[in-house]
């Protein structure tokens, strides 16, 4: 008998634990077999004397090459490309907001972000005793009047906005270029620095421009790889306001943290950048990630799917009287993870009939259809009756 057919009889005195696992939860690219053939012929390039003694040692803020590969990279996004010197080279964005959070907000002092934001904030903030506050956010994302709002009520408490403007993470929602320029403006006005997390930026074949085009004096921009061209790319390029900003922000963190990339990760990226391959793969990462909503809207008939084109992530509602935490114990028990919604909410409770599925971690279309399938039975077969039991 088919395992999935195996934990969908399970009843609700089984532990959530199942031999099947589906990842719908965590927030990858879907495999590209480009990204694989394009490792092979960069490895046999790394064979030899010369590639050894450049990954020897630490590259720090990264190398020449790596910034300005870096430049031209961030340019797709930026409409020009920087100066290199106002590039750092960064072991992915997590690392970077570690930086950027001990140098300006502190502890004791509020990072704004919106309602529902990258769920690693939560913890990272609280390394440093800050405080998050949560913004308000509608169809297009943050919503400016609310974040000048916030600001005058902390005044000088808010010191940062961290926010994803494109293809936001869990909602997909992307702010219009008026809607950036007000969110630029009241940052602008109330002197706060914005955290930008651009790295669902690059998929879309055409996104408004960055809103550290609109504020760059105060901007952070930060454009990682691993969600646009492959998980195991785990680095990110930072354009910051100055050259000596840059310098400043990075350079005392060198013995003290592990935020620099590793010389071999940040000598893959720069070759696939310099050859060209990264423009390839994206192309694929797109495409797959079309195919894939596809199957999502197939198998999901029944469901309101709201979900622009090559986002491989989306934000589902739930029916009223059911709770997202209780769903996702339910398709567990069946062998299938998502994320609920308040894992997003730096409110504990809130969005609590909501939830993420994303659609790239399956390995093939059959197993992401099979998932998503699961979850449209376990919708459908729960009585009424018992739906109201679920809150």
């Amino acid at each position: 008998m088919n395992e999935l057919s195996n934990v969908a009889n399970c009843d609700a005195s089984t532990p959530v634990i199942s031999a099947v696992s589906i990842d719908l939860a965590r927030n990858f690219p879907p495999p590209c077999p480009l990204i694989g053939k394009r490792l092979g012929l960069i490895f046999s390039e790394l064979d030899g004397a010369a590639t050894a003694g450049a990954i020897r040692f630490p590259r720090f803020t990264g190398t020449t090459r790596d910034r300005a590969a870096a430049a031209g990279w961030v340019a797709r996004r930026l409409g020009v490309a920087p100066d290199p010197e106002r590039i750092v080279l960064s072991n992915g964005t997590q690392s970077t907001l570690l930086m950027l959070l001990a140098s300006f907000v502190q502890p004791g002092n509020i990072l704004l972000t919106e309602e529902l934001t990258y769920a690693a904030m939560k913890p990272i903030s609280s390394l440093f005793g800050i405080k998050l506050f949560p913004i308000k956010m509608d169809h297009e994302g943050l919503i400016p009047d609310a974040l000048a709002n916030a600001c005058i009520t902390l005044r000088s408490k808010a010191r940062a906005l961290y926010c994803m403007p494109t293809l936001h993470n869990p909602t997909a929602a992307t702010m219009s270029v008026p809607r950036r320029a007000a969110v630029a403006e009241a940052a602008r006005r109330h002197n706060l620095w914005i955290f930008e997390d651009d790295i669902y930026g690059v998929l879309p074949e055409a996104a408004p421009p960055p809103l550290q085009t609109f504020a760059p004096e105060r901007t952070w921009y930060i454009l990682g790889l691993s969600k646009s061209l492959a998980a195991q790319l785990r680095v990110a390029y930072v354009v910051a306001p100055s050259e000596t900003m840059a310098r400043d922000v990075f350079w005392p963190g060198v013995k003290t943290t592990n935020w620099m990339a590793a010389p071999m990760t940040a000598e893959i990226a720069t070759l696939l950048v310099e050859q060209g391959a990264a423009e390839a793969i994206l192309e694929s990462v797109r495409a797959e990630t079309n195919a894939r909503q596809e199957i999502l809207r197939n198998s999901l008939p029944s469901w309101t799917i709201r979900v622009p084109p090559f986002c491989y992530h989306v934000w589902l509602d739930l029916p009223p009287g059911w709770s997202a935490r209780e769903f996702e114990q339910a398709v567990r028990r069946k062998g299938i993870s998502i994320t609920a919604g308040d894992s997003f909410s730096p409110i504990s409770g809130e969005f609590a009939a909501s939830f993420r599925v994303g659609l790239g971690a399956p390995s093939d279309h059959q197993t992401l259809r099979a998932g998503l399938n699961t979850l449209n039975d376990t919708r459908n077969e729960i009585a009424p009756a018992d739906k109201a039991k679920r809150v």
